[in-house]
């Protein structure tokens, strides 16, 4: 009997220790989904904010917004931009990214102004469409990086 009791209580212990790890690695699991989730609301909120910057402006001029750039070759693979947000890659000339006021952590926003929009009237007496794409940055224990199109006309 004693040996019996001996067995179910090391048997025991053994399911709650197992229990106790599983119920760690499942927490930090959901702290890191958390992490994940905020820093993607915080990099979309600063697309969104960029977007209402944009549309506050008559004309968009690249030579006096700081966070606007045009397109280049490096900037042609999204790849490249983790290097701009560092200042790794980013040469004179370069936007540099812009502080959002939507998370309190390092969340920025950049715009790469691609022209024209492809098929859109170039007649003078109308506004002309041109193409951008909106990137925003967050990094608090991890870093997430979203870009949207826009276009705009002027």
């Amino acid at each position: 009997m004693i040996l019996f009791s001996m067995m179910l209580l090391m048997l025991l212990t053994i399911i709650s220790i197992a229990a106790s790890k599983t119920a760690r690695i499942e927490v930090s699991i959901a702290g890191n989904e958390y992490l994940y989730h905020h820093n993607f609301y915080c990099a979309e909120g600063a697309v969104i904010e960029t977007i209402d910057r944009m549309e506050a402006l008559p004309s968009v001029d690249v030579d006096v917004i700081d966070w606007l750039m045009h397109e280049t070759d490096e900037v042609a693979n999204d790849s490249n931009l983790y290097g701009y947000w560092n200042d790794v890659d980013r040469e004179d000339g370069d936007a540099s990214p812009e502080d959002a006021t939507v998370c309190a952590e390092d969340t920025e926003f950049m715009t790469v102004h691609h022209g024209v929009l492809a098929g859109s009237s170039l007649d003078m007496s109308r506004p002309t469409k041109h193409a951008y794409s909106i990137y925003g940055y967050s990094r608090n224990r991890g870093s997430v990086m979203i870009k949207a199109g826009y276009t705009k006309a002027f």
